[in-house]
């Protein structure tokens, strides 16, 4: 489509006008790529619905991420142009090892007597091919952890667990601890999260 415009001194075309403009432009309706995590020689299946020009650029870096250690990432950019206009895109794909550490991190979200509760789901795309091998307390205190079915106790020292070998990492968690009595008699010191680290591998389905 040809985008040149041609400006006319009269408000009743400045409608057409923008409606002109919008449809010289590139667009980007739909940009995916699955599955969000892999790792070494795994594929990466990329989808795009676009009008325009397509342009993809990819790059390898790291990001820092609270509580863990910092994650190798596959950056990808589609770019796509229409006449002088440009509009870019970025996805990124989280590249593990063939055995990673990550860490459940759960806000807390109940007080039940004595008992503080956190409980949230971890992501199933992400984590959909990696199993548990380990976990351990990472909130410095001593735990009960419930998943998949299974429920175990971490003490506060962080010595592993083997309780949950070979279940799958994503999906429900659910976290308990006892209330200190400092926590008890004042409820502003009591932690807004819980958290525990797991140690996982990729599996194929």
């Amino acid at each position: 489509m040809n985008c040149k415009i041609s400006f006319v001194n009269d408000t009743g075309l400045w409608l057409f006008l923008v409606l002109i403009l919008y449809s010289c432009a590139p667009k980007i309706t739909s940009f995916t790529a699955s599955p969000a995590a892999i790792t070494k020689n795994d594929s990466v299946v990329l989808n795009w619905k676009i009008k325009g020009t397509p342009t993809l650029m990819y790059n390898q870096r790291k990001i820092s991420r609270p509580g863990s250690d910092s994650l190798d990432v596959l950056e990808f950019t589609l770019s796509v142009k229409k006449g002088k206009k440009e509009k870019h895109v970025k996805r990124q794909i989280s590249l593990l090892t063939n055995e990673s550490s990550d860490n459940v991190v759960l806000a807390t979200n109940d007080v039940k007597g004595d008992t503080l509760i956190a409980e949230g789901i971890k992501d199933t795309e992400l984590w959909s091919n990696f199993e548990i091998i380990s976990v351990s307390s990472a909130s410095h205190r001593s735990l009960i952890v419930l998943h998949d079915n299974i429920q175990g106790a971490l003490d506060s020292s962080g010595t592993t667990s083997n309780a949950w070998e070979g279940t799958p990492y994503s999906g429900t968690w659910k976290i308990m601890t006892q209330l200190t009595e400092a926590e008890k008699k004042d409820s502003t010191i009591i932690p807004g999260r819980l958290e525990i680290n797991a140690l996982i591998r990729s599996f194929k389905k």
